[in-house]
């Protein structure tokens, strides 16, 4: 069988071809490779500045409602008694003249404050999650294991209390006691 110049020229561009398709694939995969380690590492920091963020709103508004109860508690301690002679309805309107500001929503609003807090913080490590299932998706199918499969592992943190810890360490969460009887 003899090669003539027209298929010793196809050949070789469809050589070349296929080069520069396998290339760029390779390119592309290691490029979204490194844009996903990227992502998960500054989704990592974010999540962080959110935690940090949540504490500092729960801790504040805490200290709001105790700088509150605080207040309600000193005027009723110090001047009570000095105004109950002029009877119960008396008190009450002293009460509203010495602390006008009192905001009784103050708790529920704090109660808000935690739930929404806690609801956006589980979202974020969802999300890191997730960005973490795709860049082991890509290390682990083919092509992208082939590609950058002996890249590291990406490790992120994900933030859960101890008694979630022991309740998948041991399978079992039978602690129903929210400790609130009593309180």
């Amino acid at each position: 069988m003899k090669f003539t110049a027209v298929g010793f020229w196809a050949t070789g561009v469809s050589v070349l071809v296929l080069t520069l398709v396998a290339g760029i694939t390779c390119i592309s995969i290691s490029n979204s490779e490194v844009r996903l380690r990227n992502a998960i590492k500054a989704k990592q920091e974010d999540n962080k500045s959110e935690f940090d963020n949540m504490f500092k709103k729960i801790a504040q508004t805490t200290q709001v409602a105790k700088f509150d109860r605080d207040s309600l508690l000193r005027i009723f301690v110090e001047h009570a008694g000095a105004r109950k002679v002029g009877g119960e309805n008396q008190l009450m309107t002293w009460v509203k003249e010495s602390i006008p500001n009192v905001d009784p929503s103050c708790l529920k609003n704090l109660m808000n404050i935690i739930v929404s807090s806690r609801d956006q913080w589980t979202m974020r490590q969802k999300e890191i999650l997730d960005l973490k299932r795709e860049h082991d998706n890509l290390r682990g199918t083919w092509p992208g294991n082939w590609i950058v499969g002996g890249r590291p592992e990406i490790q992120v943190t994900i933030v859960t209390s101890t008694k979630t810890e022991k309740a998948f360490g041991a399978g079992k969460d039978d602690d129903i006691d929210m400790g609130l009887q009593g309180k």
